[in-house]
């Protein structure tokens, strides 16, 4: 059974005006649910427009036009695609610096471990494919400080992986003779191309994807 997507937001996002969006200060909180509701389809539907046609193809109107409504309307919610990439990137990246943590520091063994970050890593391209691959695909073409915020991110995801691993050599549980840095990439490359080929043709469900890969990767790293 399919896992029900988190929500991206508890309430509207208060977000820096600078970034392209807004909202009204005061809401009932019955107005902010249907405003946040709102809000993230207008970002399902920008990364859809994305995905599909390409960052620097798609416009407002293509969004507006997804949605029904008139492009007029779109900017109550974001004042321009850039605001809309920004925030597909930040809820595609949202958790992954958090969760490896909390992995790394768990009692589990560096295979479990394994298994639990794949798991988690893929369960982003399960809930909200089209955010992942705009991620992958275009958050090179965000503002710098926004870019090097998520770059920042990413670094610190990629160390605590690499961590893991470490983990697991020092157990006596992986081979010390693989780079723990290119075993990183290696995994997290195996996992970001699932995005590229998953629905494009039949296939096993992510959290079975997921569970195969972990398998993989673990019985490379293994000592034999």
């Amino acid at each position: 059974m399919r896992a029900k997507p988190p929500e991206l937001f508890p309430e509207p996002p208060a977000l820096d005006e600078s970034a392209g969006t807004a909202r009204p200060r005061s809401r009932t909180t019955s107005v902010q649910k249907k405003y946040t509701a709102r809000y993230i389809q207008v970002l399902e539907a920008a990364a859809h427009e994305f995905s599909s046609k390409g960052y620097h193809v798609a416009t407002t109107k293509d969004i507006a036009e997804h949605l029904g409504i008139q492009q007029g309307s779109l900017y109550y919610y974001i004042k321009s695609k850039e605001a809309a990439l920004e925030q597909i990137c930040l809820v595609a990246m949202e958790g992954y610096v958090a969760f490896s943590e909390a992995i790394k520091r768990s009692h589990r063994t560096p295979a479990e471990k394994i298994h639990e970050l794949v798991a988690r890593h893929l369960e982003t391209i399960d809930h909200r494919p089209a955010f992942f691959k705009v991620f992958m695909s275009h958050r090179h073409d965000l503002r710098d400080d926004v870019r090097h915020e998520i770059g920042r991110q990413v670094r610190e995801y990629e160390k605590n992986v690499e961590a893991i691993i470490r983990q697991g050599a020092r157990k006596g549980e992986f081979r010390r003779d693989i780079d723990p840095a290119s075993a990183t990439l290696a995994l997290l490359g195996m996992c970001n191309f699932v995005a590229v080929w998953w629905g494009k043709r039949p296939s096993s469900g992510i959290p079975e994807i997921a569970s195969e890969y972990a398998e993989i990767f673990v019985a490379g790293l293994a000592v034999r």
